[in-house]
């Protein structure tokens, strides 16, 4: 599967590229440096103290390295050869679980969020997944929407005081 794809700007109306640029170990760095800003602004609601704590679990390098050497593939999402957020997820057994995915908040609204779920579900058809997963946070409304729209059905709550929600969707066997 060629990650690149034509696309058309729901602003401009014009052809636009989005693309995954898979990344290694050596870029955990640059990624924990994106991720510290986009959580801030995407958990705005939460209490700064605990999204720092999550960022110092999840996304400072070693960490991030740590869940690469477990299997978790890392990507870039570039948007006209800009780099627009990022994407994180791992495979096992027949589901993937999709951990992350960011957009800066001048992408928002694009497209681009669905683009990228098709482009990962793509992925997943093509190393045989039937399943993607994922969990949300229950007041992050956007990324709801987007999960809800592109056929993800909720499966039940987790996390500290259930405010995860458990999402999956069956993907089905054509590309």
């Amino acid at each position: 599967l060629d990650p690149t794809v034509d696309f058309i700007s729901v602003d401009r109306h014009e052809p636009c590229m989005i693309d995954l640029e898979f990344v290694g170990p050596d870029e955990a760095e640059t990624i924990s440096e994106i991720a510290y800003p986009l959580f801030y602004e995407v958990y705005g609601y939460e209490p700064e103290d605990v999204v720092r704590e999550f960022l110092e679990d999840n996304q400072s390098p070693d960490a991030i390295r740590r869940q690469m050497s477990e299997g978790i593939r890392y990507a870039f999402i570039m948007y006209d050869s800009e780099r627009a957020g990022y994407v994180a997820f791992g495979i096992a057994g027949e589901s993937m679980a999709l951990s992350k995915l960011y957009l800066f908040g001048e992408f928002r609204g694009r497209g681009i969020g669905t683009r990228i779920l098709q482009m990962v579900e793509d992925l997943a058809r093509s190393d045989g997944i039937s399943t993607v997963r994922l969990d949300v946070n229950v007041e992050n409304s956007g990324a709801l929407r987007l999960y809800e729209r592109s056929g993800y059905v909720a499966k039940g709550r987790t996390g500290l005081h259930n405010r995860r929600l458990v999402m999956e969707k069956r993907l089905g066997s054509d590309l």
